[in-house]
């Protein structure tokens, strides 16, 4: 099976882009820019134009991805040859052996393993078992006592359990014959076993308060460790997020911090304080793994891709072909800016990759799944190979939404594409990612009067806002041609900017954070919506998510406010005042935006489409009840930098641009707009 990915979405002319890749046969590589992919008959069709660059030949290797969350410390303990290793757990899904610690032995791994009915220690051909129960979602103190030489050559083992809460225990073996000794230069592992060939991480489940003895602790020490209390530990951990994302620091010297792999969660809950309200641990975060956390599927570089100095900005797709024509799709944005810039959502792409694809052969999941275990996920990546980027995919979702049933929606690159080409037909312009707004300061905008927004700008970092929020402030002008944007509090690891996280909590949402879990770990922000923080779209583009459903297309109507003088150049070449049913995309509607009852900007509703019937629901922070009073508004505010915004409202409404080679109202509408804010 052919699978590849980039490492990066987005490059500057000049640059180079690395392909990583998985394939049993040669590979065969050509670029081509994309100006539209729809092949509607009432559209311009696919429409694509052959790089001279960007053409490549490589072999490359069929190799699992790299998958699954785990922690690593190399230094670890004393030169002694005596400790105990013990930590509070909680497993999420005990459906297989969850590996817990793990470190390498003149034997080989030594793995300390949990399942539903027992602790298991397994050595070369030596295993231990501790038969107990372990009760998922439940915190449980585990670890493990071992002593090299309490006898001449007579090294012990010992495991324990405690379930917190629960009647029995501590649960523990008798100190058992077992050579567990560890390497001299062996670093301890949780959720991985170590020494193996492909890392990869094997537990479901929170874990915090790691400690390590420099004794093997009796049963009186144990509990007493247990229960908050009992011997200084030679080493300990501090679980709350730092500046590194990717560290759990140690608080003692001579002990290594806890390296991340593969961004696991970090998470809030803990175990709870004993009955007199003493914490059981000092820890106040744990650690959240994951057996199908992805960071980066880890397929070395198959080939790279020189980006020559002279590339016009724009979309750009990499077809890798097999010698049995199977083909794969790695689009990518040339940036480059101008007065009138087109900015590419890449993290509203990133968000929904892999959405609906099977686990198994599509690793890394989207912002719209659960984990294995059933927890939210809230970090994802954009190195994994996904199908969704292409140019060719529409909407997919899992069956249990069927909002857009039987509908070929499209809200990703196809979408984006409808503006590319729209704004290709008026002149040159520029083409940004979203990222690059990330990027402290605003150089990214320098040059540019007027910004475009396509089909769904669903996903924000603060970082993000302020540029807009200081482009909007100095003069500048929006075009806002999609719905349900600038929602989700969104952030970005520090130095790996492939990694995205989003905590949802309030909104229209599929899965949501508990609230003590809001806190991000890539930034100090509260997760959920931006109006909940403060910085609702209403107040930066002037419409807010309104509702959402499916449906047939609906229909802008004129308003009495849009007939006023001022406003009469709006709808130049306009006839009638209905308009916007038809287009590529079913014409306005889907998702909706309004303008808010009480507006923060000067704000005009041209125009506004509204069902007739009860197929759509009210955005759920709006009310929590099916509402056929929702409405997209076509909408111009006038900022007091002298600036112009126009949002026509939904995410499909876009669509409507290429009708007729855009001899239709929404493109003359934007067009008069876009003439204007130019002059």
């Amino acid at each position: 099976m052919l699978q590849a990915y980039l490492a990066d979405l987005a490059i500057e002319p000049g640059g180079s882009l690395k392909i990583h890749a998985s394939a049993t046969t040669p590979v065969r590589g050509a670029t081509r820019r994309l100006r539209h992919s729809d092949p509607h008959p009432a559209g311009p069709g696919v429409l694509d134009e052959p790089c001279a660059w960007g053409s490549t030949y490589f072999e490359c290797t069929d190799l699992p991805p790299s998958t699954g969350s785990f922690a690593t410390a190399q230094r670890w303990r004393s030169d002694g040859s005596a400790f105990t290793l013990s930590a509070w757990f909680m497993p999420t899904n005990l459906s297989g052996d969850t590996v817990l610690f793990s470190w390498d032995t003149a034997s080989g791994p030594c793995v300390i393993s949990l399942t539903s009915d027992a602790t298991v220690a397994v050595v070369g051909d030596q295993k231990v078992v501790l038969s107990t129960a372990h009760f998922e979602r439940t915190w449980h103190f585990v670890g493990v006592t071992f002593d090299a030489n309490p006898g001449m050559n007579d090294p012990r083992l010992t495991l324990f359990s405690s379930p917190w809460g629960r009647t029995g225990g501590p649960y523990l073996t008798d100190p058992i014959r077992c050579d567990c000794t560890p390497s001299a230069d062996s670093a301890i592992r949780i959720g991985s076993v170590s020494g193996l060939l492909t890392d990869g991480g094997q537990l479901d489940g929170l874990l915090t308060g790691l400690l390590i003895h420099s004794s093997a602790l009796d049963v009186v020490d144990l509990m007493s460790v247990a229960n908050g209390v009992g011997p200084e530990p030679l080493s300990n951990w501090e679980f709350s997020p730092g500046p590194d994302p990717d560290r759990v620091r140690s608080t003692t010297i001579g002990t290594d911090d806890l390296i991340l792999t593969h961004a696991p969660t970090r998470s809030a809950v803990v175990p709870e304080p004993l009955s007199d309200g003493r914490p059981v641990t000092d820890a106040r975060v744990s650690v959240h793994f994951h057996v199908d956390d992805v960071e980066d599927c880890g397929w070395p570089v198959a080939a790279q891709l020189d980006v020559p100095a002279t590339a016009v900005p724009g979309f750009y797709s990499i077809t890798l072909t097999s010698p049995d024509e199977e083909a794969f799709e790695l689009p990518f944005i040339v940036r480059g800016s101008a007065p009138v810039t087109l900015l590419a959502p890449t993290l509203t792409w990133q968000a929904y990759a892999n959405l609906g694809r099977a686990r198994a052969s599509w690793p890394g999941l989207s912002h719209y799944a659960l984990h294995a275990d059933g927890s939210p996920v809230v970090v994802t990546t954009s190195r994994k190979p996904t199908q969704t980027f292409a140019p060719s995919a529409r909407l997919e979702v899992d069956a249990t939404d069927g909002f857009a049933s039987g509908q070929l929606l499209t809200h990703l690159l196809m979408a984006d594409l409808y503006a590319d080409h729209w704004l290709g037909q008026r002149g040159p312009h520029g083409v940004l990612d979203d990222r690059a707004l990330n990027e402290p300061g605003s150089a990214a905008l320098d040059g540019v009067t007027t910004l475009v927004f396509s089909a769904h700008p669903e996903y924000w970092t603060s970082q993000m806002l302020d540029t807009l929020e200081w482009f909007i402030q100095r003069g500048g002008n929006a075009i806002y041609l999609g719905g349900n944007g600038f929602y989700w509090v969104t952030s970005l690891h520090p130095t790996k900017p492939h990694l995205m996280e989003v905590r949802r909590f309030g909104g229209s949402q599929t899965c949501s954070v508990i609230d003590n879990d809001r806190r991000h770990q890539f930034e100090d922000c509260k997760g959920g919506l931006w109006r909940d923080n403060g910085r609702a779209s209403g107040t930066i583009v002037g419409v807010e998510f309104a509702g959402f459903g499916a449906g047939d297309s609906l229909s802008y109507t004129r308003t009495a406010e849009s007939r006023r003088v001022e406003w009469d150049w709006v709808f130049d070449g306009v006839d009638g005042d209905t308009f916007g049913a038809g287009g590529l995309n079913t014409g306005a509607g889907n998702e909706l935006d309004w303008v808010p009852s009480n507006p923060v900007l000067d704000t005009t509703i041209l125009a506004s489409a509204q069902p007739s019937g009860r197929e759509f629901f009210s955005a759920y922070e709006q009310t929590t009840v099916p509402n056929a009073a929702v409405r997209a508004d076509i909408a111009i505010s006038k900022t007091e930098a002298g600036g112009l915004i126009l949002a026509l409202g939904a995410i499909s409404a876009s669509g409507c641009l290429p009708i007729n080679n855009g001899d239709n109202p929404i493109s003359k509408i934007c067009g008069n707009v876009l003439d204007r804010m130019l002059a």
